[in-house]
């Protein structure tokens, strides 16, 4: 596996897309198409942890009722979503080999005895994985892949990583329409000038 970052998402890149829409699908499968109100993907601050996401309309209509106010964390925050492929009973992730890679490439790119400019650092690392990730959902968006789910907003979102919100947007960006767009930017808090 080459350490360079760019180099390994390349070659990560062809097997990511297509096992982050397997799981998007396993997961949202556990729906009906129309009771689908979101599907995402999410990582933890280290880019390893790559989980997919569905939230049902149930669920987001319940949590709306219970909180008017927190409506827009409720339709956007995947922590907040019912449903994800780790819980997903009787169901393969197709994402396991996927964070099986991203966790060897982590640890080889924090690995001091590779010596100093030998490797990236692991800022370098999530970065490539995060633009990896915005990069594949943004061809599924293109493939119409996400039109299976027509009421669903689609979502890209590093938890708890230090990430600013201006790249989150940039990554969300072409993932929903431009009012979905701008809706996402609000529960960033992200000016939408």
């Amino acid at each position: 596996m080459d350490l360079e970052p760019c180099a390994w998402t390349r070659d990560w890149s062809d097997r990511l897309g297509p096992a982050l829409e397997r799981a998007i699908a396993a997961v949202a499968g556990q729906l009906s198409a129309d009771d689908v109100a979101g599907v995402g993907i999410a990582t933890d601050a280290d880019a390893t942890s790559i989980v997919a996401f569905a939230q049902s309309q149930r669920h987001l209509d319940e949590m709306i009722a219970e909180d008017p106010e927190f409506a827009t964390d409720a339709r956007w925050h995947l922590g907040e979503w019912d449903l994800d492929i780790l819980g997903a009973e009787g169901v393969d992730d197709p994402l396991e080999p996927i964070r099986a890679e991203a966790e060897r490439a982590r640890r080889r790119c924090s690995d001091p005895s590779a010596g100093p400019g030998t490797a990236p650092d692991l800022r370098e690392f999530r970065r490539a994985v995060w633009d990896s990730i915005a990069q594949a959902l943004k061809a599924s968006v293109a493939a119409g892949f996400f039109e299976q789910w027509p009421n669903a907003v689609r979502v890209f979102l590093p938890l708890d990583a230090d990430v600013p919100e201006v790249d989150i947007a940039q990554w969300n960006a072409a993932l929903n329409d431009q009012a979905g767009t701008a809706e996402f930017r609000e529960f960033l808090q992200v000016d939408t000038v």
